[in-house]
């Protein structure tokens, strides 16, 4: 049986989560997918052209030089900052996924199928090549943060001695192992799902948690920090809308921004 909980613990995990209003999982993907649509728009090569270049300008502690930039630039730094709220939504609904999951090997699976899908359409929207060697698509970080998610509840629910060890060496390897084959995000992304699995259960921890699990974003003028108030809101139902949706609004969205670039 591939699932992590068991269907007294999945109740109880859902009743953490519930409130009788709120948003939804799906509403607040969808919130996410705007976001990252966004982020990717400024950053890509649709508008690039046109000097919609985000500025990577940065003071002394790192954030972000606004003042004097031209108006196109200043709007897609603007667009790019406002795209830091994505990731962590997709990193929290990642953790709910794994756990809630009957199968969760389907979802590993799933993440891993369409992380090659989006990998030309992730290279061609972004860097404007068919294969970008030096970047992969966040899909493949998600799929990591499953698999280490998943074994490291396997090894802690186990009988091993020194299973704090066991679990704390596979996440480091897997955080090591997203650096390395350079997924988007690398060890900070890994670091973010597994601080938010460790407070799953809690709506107020996992808020406090966010703080510490995002500081390596936080120069970009605390933007980051805006999905945890939308986080908070979620209501601990799945809402109307398919799966498979945000599975295909990745590359979907990735191939328009080229071919957007292509017209321009």
């Amino acid at each position: 049986m591939n699932r992590l909980l068991s269907p007294e613990a999945k109740e109880s995990f859902l009743a953490a989560w519930h409130r009788e209003k709120g948003l939804s999982g799906n509403a607040l993907k969808m919130i996410a997918c705007v976001f990252m649509f966004f982020d990717h728009m400024s950053q890509g090569v649709a508008l690039n052209s046109l000097g919609f270049t985000p500025a990577y300008v940065v003071n002394s502690w790192g954030i972000p030089v606004l003042s004097g930039l031209p108006t196109a630039s200043l709007l897609a730094t603007i667009a790019t900052l406002a795209g830091r709220i994505a990731f962590p939504i997709f990193c929290f609904f990642l953790v709910q996924g794994v756990l809630l999951s009957g199968d969760y090997k389907k979802q590993i699976q799933r993440l891993l199928l369409f992380a090659f899908i989006a990998e030309v359409p992730f290279d061609l929207g972004l860097f404007g090549q068919i294969f970008y060697w030096d970047h992969q698509n966040v899909l493949f970080e998600l799929a990591m943060g499953a698999a280490t998610i998943v074994g490291m509840k396997k090894i802690l629910d186990g009988d091993k001695k020194r299973k704090q060890a066991y679990a704390a060496a596979l996440f480091i390897a897997a955080a090591i192992l997203a650096e390395v084959l350079k997924f988007d995000y690398g060890l900070a992304g890994i670091i973010a799902m597994v601080l938010f699995y460790l407070v799953c259960n809690d709506r107020r921890r996992t808020m406090v948690m966010g703080i510490f699990a995002f500081l390596f974003e936080a120069p970009l003028y605390g933007t980051v920090y805006l999905s945890l108030p939308l986080i908070y809101q979620y209501n601990g139902k799945r809402g109307r809308g398919g799966r498979w949706f945000f599975y295909i609004f990745y590359p979907a969205h990735l191939l328009a921004l080229y071919f957007i670039s292509l017209i321009i």
